[in-house]
């Protein structure tokens, strides 16, 4: 533990020496959260606020409900710098010279450099500001564990199985610290990030400009979500719904013996998703099978034909703990002025998050983030 925790440590320090004294004299604007919309069309977003540091300003958007206040939105949204920053690629050539063509191909290599590198020394100023959050709630400050953790609010001698007295204990300390949506994802979104920061820094110094080939094929596993490029992002939503639909098909002709699953965003997955799959009753009693077809719908499995032998130990604990964080993140919702708050990109993020990466495929633009908004309230409305 040490030896994980000096290295985070060390590459945390690397980061900082390259990082200007004031955060704003590096930021790159945020104009690449649309890209997360995944199924959207490009469209201008509102800007976020942040009680954490000062955001650059962006062009402010019309949205489909009504605007909040700007407290609201301080309080719901997480900062900017918690998301992938802009990517900034030249235009193709498709006339050019060989040696213009040669010369975008280094343009192109330096810009993804420049992304990382954004990216990276946005790990690091994320952690370094969620250290007084994790410290008030008494979560280690230097052991970049997610919210809820393994053995958060457990006795010894239950940590190895889940239960519901255990995190029932996480939601409400939760709850009764004073605590914004924006606080709690950027400890979350932190300690996601900063435990990805070695293996991903060590493939970027081997690989440079081909980092963004190799990040394709390996996958989210090493790479932070601030370093993800736009090409990942859409791959992973494109995989995750397929993983969804086919654990779908498996579950409803288990249950019901149809081989056609639910629509995505009808009210029978919704019921499926939210009262089944993230309830802690539901959770405790299911078998290993439906446990393991909960983990490929919400993405916290790449299959549903895991062997069930992990199922005690490492995807039922798994699922509760998803449970839990996402009940936290339910009421700060609402206590933060409900979904109407949100900006679209926190929309399509908490959507996804609850297994709703299909619900506007085929909408774009506000078409696409309305579906959303209101698949978002009818979420809310369940739990």
């Amino acid at each position: 533990m040490s030896t994980t925790l000096s290295g985070h440590r060390a590459v945390l320090r690397l980061c900082s020496c390259s990082c200007p004294s004031s955060a704003a004299s590096w930021r790159r604007p945020y104009a690449y959260d649309i890209f997360y919309s995944g199924f959207h069309d490009a469209h201008p977003r509102r800007n976020i606020s942040s009680s954490h540091r000062k955001q650059p300003k962006s062009p402010s958007s019309s949205s489909p409900t009504a605007s909040p206040s700007s407290h609201a939105i301080t309080n719901v949204n997480p900062p900017a710098s918690t998301r992938p920053a802009d990517l900034n690629l030249p235009d193709p050539l498709p006339s050019a010279s060989t040696i213009d063509k040669i010369k975008r191909f280094i343009a192109i290599g330096r810009a993804y450099l420049a992304f990382y590198k954004t990216g990276l020394k946005n790990v690091y100023h994320n952690y370094r500001d969620s250290l007084p959050i994790r410290r008030s709630l008494g979560v280690p400050a230097y052991i970049p564990t997610s919210l809820p953790s393994p053995s958060h609010g457990a006795s010894s001698s239950s940590r190895k199985l889940a239960s519901k007295s255990k995190y029932t204990t996480f939601h409400n300390s939760m709850l009764s610290q004073n605590l914004t949506r924006s606080q709690f994802q950027l400890v979350h979104r932190a300690a996601h990030d900063v435990r990805r920061i070695i293996p991903f820094s060590i493939l970027l110094i081997v690989c440079g400009e081909l980092t963004p080939l190799v990040v394709l094929a390996m996958g989210d596993a090493i790479t932070p979500f601030t370093c993800r490029v736009p090409k990942q992002i859409e791959k992973t939503r494109s995989r995750l719904a397929s993983r969804k639909r086919e654990a779908m098909r498996v579950h409803q002709a288990r249950k019901v013996g149809s081989v056609t699953p639910p629509a995505p965003g009808s009210e029978e997955e919704l019921q499926i998703l939210a009262t089944d799959f993230t309830s802690g009753e539901w959770i405790e009693s299911a078998s290993s099978e439906e446990i393991l077809r909960a983990c490929a719908v919400l993405g916290l499995a790449k299959t549903h034909t895991r062997w069930g032998g992990f199922v005690p130990f490492l995807y039922r604990p798994r699922l509760w703990r998803y449970a839990a964080y996402l009940g936290v993140d339910d009421e700060l919702i609402r206590r933060g002025g409900g979904v109407q708050a949100l900006n679209a990109i926190e929309v399509s993020i908490a959507v996804r998050e609850r297994g709703g990466v299909d619900v506007a495929l085929g909408k774009y633009g506000t078409e696409g983030e309305s579906v959303e908004r209101r698949w978002l309230d009818k979420w809310l409305a369940r739990r």
